[in-house]
């Protein structure tokens, strides 16, 4: 599984992962938990953690390896994207 570490200064946990299961189960946490958090160095809002959650439950099995295996930053981008 990834390596969690929750920051002193902002209180925000960060997930640096390179396994797309746990980075999708990072972006699952923070739906879950109603708050952001920093994956592999991006900050992922609640929305934008929903949004990338949305895109990827609607995706084929196929299509689901692709997009996980992108950075979090990445699938934020591509999420607003296939949103519109």
């Amino acid at each position: 599984m990834g390596t969690y570490t929750k920051t002193r200064k902002q209180g925000t946990i960060e997930a640096v992962t390179s396994n797309p299961e746990d980075r999708i189960q990072a972006i699952r946490n923070i739906v879950d938990q109603k708050q952001y958090a920093k994956i592999d160095g991006s900050m992922i809002d609640l929305f934008t953690a929903s949004l990338i959650i949305q895109i990827y439950d609607a995706l084929n099995d196929e299509n689901k390896i692709k997009f996980a295996s992108f950075k979090a930053g990445k699938m934020g981008e591509l999420a607003y994207k296939l949103a519109r």
